[in-house]
């Protein structure tokens, strides 16, 4: 038979082969595709992150909701210009309960990003287009997806011809991004929990859109809230949408895609209205200001009270509480008071001071995973408490360290006493 020690390395050996690359594969495959077969000096040309996502599986808008949008980091040759990625409508996005979880992407999604060619790009060359991808896939678990991706197109002085493969549906999906409309007229006016949208023709209507939804492009609006529409029998049609309860009480417009189901134009496009207007009463104005907006008036009603201090602090002091109070830490209580009852007979400055010092450090330590995330996120990284567990790998090594604590318990091996005793001439000195 194996030994203790031999049997651990075999099992981490095959463990080792079920890495994360081998289970956590994507369930979003993607690519880099051209709308045209060449580059012009000096001109742009479409290129498009294509995402096929498995069945059930979803991905993010640029306000996601909950989740992540999908970004791109190009790295491109010299001269080289790359606009932000140019985002389709998206749709509600809900889990099978039916409750809405955000806003994304299903299917075969293309994402358009235009790149512009500078003029000394020197024809009969080519260029490696190259960029790295992230995303949040997410079905009933979520997990983080990235690559990197490169396309190579030839450089040429004549104007170039429509990619065989992309080229067609590259330039339909441009055709269908969000826009404003000569043919719509768009007027807005909030109180503190309501913000009213209201769509007009600005002729005579040829196309009666359906199916309207509003995406917020900030969080002004709750993504997850009911929104109510309703036609003003002239061709036009009001939307009710409530405020989010975190939204900012000074937001001066509304900002967002308005989607139709069958497009805001005769033909189907686009199926997104750009959305971009000021409000005639904002929620700040007072009710003399309400009442020379004229018909578009409403009544506003004071914003919710932020929590005091003190609040917050009795519920810290309860969360706490609790904590401390479960099987697993009540214990450790017990410890604590016969630690003070050792230091009875010390001096009470020696005593208040371990105190402080206790206490220093654990809010150093909270301060600094607070200051690490806070960097990390002022970096650009969309990161949260927590979010570590949303990585394969992360959970992968946690697995294989449970598993080997797991045997450990088990009798199969021990770790050495040099191992055990770590701190333990800590406990033998005083003070």
């Amino acid at each position: 038979m194996l030994s203790s020690r031999a049997f651990v390395a075999a099992l981490v050996l095959v463990i080792g082969w079920l890495s994360p690359t081998a289970w956590a594969q994507s369930h979003v495959k993607v690519s880099l595709v051209a709308a045209d077969a060449s580059v012009q000096p000096g001109k742009s040309i479409t290129v498009a992150l294509r995402m096929v996502h498995d069945a059930h599986w979803h991905t993010y808008w640029v306000n996601p909701g909950t989740g992540l949008p999908t970004t791109l980091d190009w790295k491109l040759p010299a001269g080289w210009k790359a606009s932000d990625i140019q985002w389709p409508a998206p749709q509600v996005l809900k889990d099978k309960s039916g409750a809405v979880i955000g806003n994304g992407y299903e299917g075969d999604l293309l994402l358009p990003v235009t790149l512009t060619a500078p003029a000394d790009a020197a024809p009969g060359s080519s260029v490696e287009l190259k960029a790295s991808a992230s995303w949040l896939m997410c079905a009933e678990m979520c997990m983080p997806g990235d690559a990197t991706l490169s396309l190579r197109l030839p450089v040429a002085a004549d104007a170039p011809k429509p990619d065989a493969t992309w080229g067609e549906r590259i330039r339909q999906t441009v055709a269908t991004l969000p826009r404003a409309l000569s043919e719509w007229a768009v007027v807005t006016s909030r109180t503190a929990k309501t913000v009213t949208l209201a769509v007009k023709p600005t002729g005579s209507p040829s196309h009666v859109p359906t199916d309207l939804h509003f995406f917020a492009a900030d969080n002004l609006v709750g993504y997850e809230l009911p929104q109510e529409v309703k036609s003003d029998g002239k061709g036009g049609f009001v939307l009710s949408l409530q405020v989010a309860p975190d939204a900012p009480a000074d937001a001066k417009n509304l900002t967002g895609i308005l989607t139709a189901g069958n497009g805001w134009l005769a033909g189907g496009n686009p199926r997104g209205l750009a959305v971009n207007a000021a409000f005639t009463v904002p929620a700040a104005a007072t009710p003399a200001a309400q009442g020379n907006a004229g018909a578009a008036a409403t009544t506003t009603t004071p914003a919710p009270a932020p929590t005091s201090l003190v609040g917050t602090l009795l519920l810290a002091f309860l969360g706490g509480l609790i904590l401390n109070l479960m099987p697993c830490v009540f214990p450790v209580l017990g410890i604590k008071i016969l630690g003070f009852v050792h230091q009875a007979g010390h001096e009470r400055s020696k005593v208040v001071a371990h105190g402080l010092v206790f206490t220093l450090g654990v809010l150093l330590s909270f301060w600094s995973l607070a200051a690490v995330l806070a960097v990390l996120r002022a970096g650009g990284d969309q990161l949260g408490w927590g979010f570590q567990l949303q990585s394969p790998a992360f959970v992968y090594g946690l697995a294989i360290l449970m598993l080997v604590f797991a045997l450990n318990m088990s009798g199969l091996f021990e770790f050495g006493l040099s191992a055990t005793g770590v701190g333990g001439e800590l406990q033998t000195k005083s003070g």
